[in-house]
């Protein structure tokens, strides 16, 4: 099994250092978003597209790279890092893509990350110390559950 997970982080580092807790535990190549020439998106069995959200959104460079793919990957996974953590809402324009494309989106994982856009940084910043051990454990969790529904989905299509 090989997966691909395309990065695009910013602001604080949040959303790589969940991608990196997530290739503890899986065969997990990470991809910075400014290097992803550099990768055959073909040549993975699924491919995660994370990034922070700014304004309630993906970064806007990740949406048009994903909207501009010629073929989106077979299988798919979206995360993200947030000042709110409300992922679910923050991942739907992503998923949505994906999906439009023909691609089958295994799962989506947010959780809070330390912000210190505009007033925040006045206080040093909010939500301090995230993302955190918690969230790791989470990150992980949510990778070896997209294992688990890529190896059914997999033998399922045999």
């Amino acid at each position: 099994m090989k997966l691909l997970a395309v990065v695009r982080s910013t602001h604080m580092g949040n959303t790589m250092q969940i991608a990196e807790a997530m290739a503890e535990v899986a065969p997990l190549t990470i991809a910075d978003f400014d290097d992803i020439g550099k990768y055959n998106l073909s040549q993975y069995d699924a491919v995660g597209f994370g990034g922070g959200i700014n304004a309630g959104s993906h970064d806007p460079k990740l949406i048009k790279f994903v909207e501009k793919l010629p073929a989106a990957p077979k299988y798919s996974f979206v995360f993200s890092t947030s000042a709110t953590g409300k992922y679910q809402k923050y991942n739907k324009k992503l998923i949505s893509l994906l999906e439009q494309k023909g691609s089958k989106v295994l799962g989506s994982f947010g959780c809070k990350g330390l912000c210190k856009f505009f007033i925040f940084a006045l206080a040093g910043g909010i939500n301090k110390g995230r993302p955190n051990i918690d969230d790791f454990d989470a990150a992980q969790s949510f990778i070896e559950d997209v294992m688990k529904d890529l190896e059914k989905e997999k033998s399922a299509n045999k």
